[in-house]
């Protein structure tokens, strides 16, 4: 039988979701920070020994493999990216072609990315039409780039005006670079035009997303082009799929750097979604990934999970649509610390990762953590961490916890402990709230899916704090960002911006060419196909959505076309009067100024199987008695093995259960019960 393998990299793990037929394996190694691939396949070779073949008989009967990874998140987050040059149309380089109001703050946001001393103007204007009207300044391009490249440029982006409407500017540069400057003199400095990346209407915003897209590129480039190679040598066959934030997934080739960025989480979130419809018919859910250095919350309405048009990165808007999530502190990793001021903890936003990690790792961590805190309280068993591939010192934990916590607060080190997690748990759960009013939700009317590596051990916290009365957990649960990996199709998104008016101000419905447009989504279909193919997947299997970007004065809708070629004066007026039932029938102007075309070939996906029920006691799955601190002393408390209980066994708290990758907390008043999926609710009990 063919396999699936699909992997996310994480801060501190690396974990894998192999599949073939009805049996799953979970796969765990350590995330290999100063080179990527190592974790990857590490990863895979681990897999292979669970199947008891060798790496290439594996990868050989492998019908795809995803992967999506945090690098490039993490080089954003912590400001490791290259040296940048930008190049931008005479008289913006302090604006970044924000307007007046916004300069300032736009300036201020992108100096930590693009330094204003690496910013060069050129000569040569593109009307808003698309019309030259004053020639590019060839000679200004030459200086330009040898100026940025004797600053240290490690990578140079291209951004001229307009360059959306007529990109030959842009163009005509970059082919002047890449003549001047062969790749032997560049060597490894990529040139990037805007146009390349977006076709967003606004200059600004196309700016920014080329010039966030050029600080994670490098990284990206050499890791996953480095991948693909690595797994083409042990015997795959394939295309390396990266998995994309706008949720779906593409060959390295037709990845974009900032496709990548959350996209782990990203997965995890529509993972939630496909079982929250699929299996339980639930419509409104929130999910937490709760991770080594943060939050994860994605909130889903209707049965769908929303993707932000113009989503915003580090504060700055970009023109790349992504499934909407927000992050909030509070992973395992993060650190606690004494507020002098208000006599309280603080834990996080700092994180020690993976190296050193909690002090309990010791590998010379010496600030207390969520982890070192769960360890104090009895949550973990310090030799069953990992199934017992790593060892925790407890010891190390308390010492670090009395030092720094407990002895400033004149408190025990378990009430210390305790205090550390209700911070943690009071600081997110207030940051899920907020998430989940902003769609217009109400907490207690929400299921609660919880995953990742602490989404068992925190999530009856949140739960509590937020009116939430039922939680699903999963067995795969530390792997649940592969898991919603699994359930990606191959997505590619195609652009194309055009003017076309689909109703004037006279409030008829006018004759256009339609032309332009038909040609437009028929090169972007065969482009469509064409890619498919080279992902290895059958063109006749694609199905596509088109959607309309359509101003009226200065506000954008985004319309979903129930039409692919649009090509006469009837089909114009359909539109038009699809837009009337959208916005209202009093609507002015309105012209059509992008074109974005969704294509999507469906690949394997892994069902979860369904149990028959084995009765109610968990007997078989118990596995001792350990003392665990909940908030008022240590109690006797019963410790089960989550892979030994069996459909239909049911929990009543307190109580530990766990897995060799994660942990699930069961507190006094709650239950859990195991369902026909071998899924986990936890409900307050009645």
């Amino acid at each position: 039988m063919e396999f699936t393998i699909d992997i996310d990299t994480g801060g501190t793990f690396t974990d894998g979701f192999i599949t073939t037929g009805d049996r799953v394996e979970l796969v765990k190694v350590d995330t290999t920070s100063h080179d990527l691939t190592v974790c990857l396949i590490n990863c895979i070779d681990e897999a292979a020994k669970r199947f008891g073949l060798s790496t290439p008989e594996l990868l050989s009967r492998t019908a795809v493999i995803r992967y999506s990874t945090t690098v490039g998140t993490n080089a954003l987050l912590q400001k490791k990216g290259p040296k940048l040059g930008l190049i931008v149309t005479e008289g913006y380089a302090d604006t970044l072609y924000a307007n007046k109001d916004k300069a300032l703050e736009a300036d201020d946001l992108m100096s930590g990315i693009i330094s204003p001393s690496m910013r060069m103007e050129l000569k040569g204007k593109i009307d808003s039409h698309g019309k030259i009207s004053q020639p590019l300044d060839e000679e200004g391009i030459r200086q330009a780039v040898e100026h940025l490249l004797d600053s240290g440029a490690r990578s140079i982006v291209i951004s001229l005006r307009y360059s959306a409407v007529n990109s030959a500017h842009e163009q005509r540069a970059k082919t002047i670079v890449d003549s001047e400057y062969p790749r032997h003199y560049l060597g490894s400095v990529p040139v990037l035009t805007a146009s390349a990346i977006t076709s967003h209407h606004d200059d600004h915003v196309r700016t920014c997303t080329a010039t966030l897209n050029a600080y994670i590129h490098r990284d990206m480039v050499r890791y996953l082009y480095r991948a693909d190679e690595l797994l083409r040598q042990r015997g795959y066959r394939k295309p390396l799929l990266v998995v994309h934030s706008s949720g779906g997934a593409a060959r390295v080739a037709k990845t974009t750097a900032l496709n990548t960025y959350n996209s782990g989480p990203a997965a995890g979130f529509i993972g939630c979604s496909k079982i929250a419809n699929e299996l339980y018919e639930i419509k409104d859910f929130v999910s937490v990934d709760v991770g080594g250095t943060s939050v994860d919350i994605g909130v889903g309405t209707g049965g769908k999970v929303a993707a932000d048009r113009e989503p915003i990165v580090e504060g700055i808007k970009i023109g790349m649509p992504m499934v909407t999530l927000g992050t909030a502190g509070g992973g395992g990793g993060s650190i606690a610390r004494v507020d002098f001021k208000t006599k309280g903890i603080k834990v996080g936003p700092e994180s020690a990762g993976a190296l050193p990690g909690p002090v309990a790792y010791d590998l010379g961590g010496i600030e207390p953590t969520v982890t070192d805190a769960d360890l104090v309280l009895g949550y973990l068993d310090p030799n069953y961490f990992l199934g017992g591939k790593k060892k925790l010192v407890k010891d190390k934990s308390v010492d670090a916890i009395n030092n720094l916590i407990a002895g400033s607060l004149s408190i025990s080190v378990e009430e210390a402990a305790w205090r550390i997690v209700q911070s943690c748990e009071d600081d997110v759960s207030q940051q899920i709230r907020g998430n989940i009013e902003s769609k217009g939700l109400k907490p207690e009317k929400l299921t609660l899916f919880a995953f990742g590596g602490g989404g068992g051990t925190r999530c009856c916290g949140y739960a509590s704090r937020l009116g939430i009365s039922r939680i699903i957990v999963f067995p795969f649960n530390a792997a649940g960002s592969a898991f919603g990996a699994s359930t990606m199709d191959i997505m590619h998104l195609y652009e194309h911006p055009v003017h076309i008016t689909l109703r004037s101000q006279s409030r008829t419905y006018p004759v256009a060419d339609w032309k332009p447009f038909s040609k437009a989504v028929a090169e972007m279909v065969d482009s469509a196909k064409r890619d498919m193919r080279g992902e290895g997947f059958a063109p006749e299997h694609l199905s596509f959505n088109l959607e309309l970007v359509i101003r009226e004065a200065k506000r954008l809708e985004f319309i979903e076309s129930p039409l692919i070629y649009l090509e006469r004066e009837e089909e114009a007026r359909k539109l038009a009067q699809l837009y009337d039932s959208h916005s209202g029938s009093d609507a002015g102007e309105l012209i059509i100024e992008r074109i974005t075309l969704k294509a999507i070939c469906p690949t394997h996906h892994y069902e979860l199987p369904q149990h028959t029920e084995q009765g109610h006691d968990p007997k078989q799955a118990q596995k001792g008695i350990r003392a665990v601190y909940w908030g008022k002393g240590f109690v006797s408390t019963s410790i089960y093995e989550r892979d030994l209980l069996m459909c239909g066994n049911r929990i009543e708290g307190p109580a530990i259960i766990e897995s060799p990758d994660t942990t699930y907390v069961v507190p006094p008043d709650w239950s859990y019960t195991v369902d026909k999926y071998l899924n986990g609710i936890l409900e307050v009990s009645r």
